[in-house]
């Protein structure tokens, strides 16, 4: 399985989507991007099978598919899955369309019920065939504790998300498989993810009104 693994290309790659559709999404991406590649170095030291780089690259071009401009909910994902795919980065491409699903009950994610049903169908079939690794599960993490200002608490986005787009009843799911995830890297790394993340005591008192606008 195939992963962006040169920095140079990543950076092309997303800096040629940001000319497409210019928005806060690209900063985003660059500290999704950075915290990935934080916990990954701390991962490794601990001994799990993780390459830094590649949490970086990942991370980078998880949100590729909004080169294509605004797309309803989680569209971007299929975009930036078959984008990659083309490109033959599997592994990067699977990452592109995890990152929206932490869950696997799929309506949790908000606007589900608005995507297309052949949209539906599609993701559907994509993510029963995924295996996640370690980068997918990362790079979801980080996806939750990074907005275009910087590093935040997953809390935090979790607020800010739901004031931008809404909650329903199924978001606790959702919510929970966040911490799911980091409860499972922390373990490993035997320490809080937040320690890693630098300038994070900053977003605790940062009005939440002036968080990013990224959507998810």
């Amino acid at each position: 399985m195939e992963f962006v693994e040169d920095r140079l290309y990543a950076e092309q790659l997303l800096n040629a989507a940001a000319i497409s559709n210019p928005g806060t999404w690209v900063q985003h991406s660059i500290n999704v991007a950075r915290a990935a590649e934080y916990i990954a170095i701390d991962l490794q030291k601990s001994g799990c099978e993780i390459d830094p780089n590649i949490a970086y690259t990942s991370g980078l071009l998880h949100d590729i598919g909004r080169y294509v401009g605004y797309t309803p909910s989680v569209i971007h994902s299929l975009d930036g899955y078959l984008f990659m795919i083309n490109k033959g980065y599997e592994g990067t491409a699977n990452i592109c369309v995890t990152h929206s699903f932490p869950s696997t009950n799929l309506e949790a994610v908000n606007g589900w019920r608005e995507i297309p049903s052949h949209i539906q169908i599609q993701l559907y079939e994509i993510l029963n065939q995924i295996e996640w690794t370690i980068y997918d599960k990362l790079v979801t993490l980080c996806d939750a504790l990074a907005d275009d200002k910087g590093f935040s608490t997953i809390e935090k986005r979790i607020v800010s998300a739901a004031i931008r787009n809404g909650i329903n009843s199924n978001s606790p799911i959702l919510w929970k498989s966040y911490f799911s995830i980091k409860q499972e890297i922390e373990k490993v790394i035997q320490k809080s993810i937040y320690r890693l993340l630098p300038n994070i005591e900053e977003s605790i008192y940062t009005d939440i009104a002036l968080i990013g606008t990224v959507s998810k």
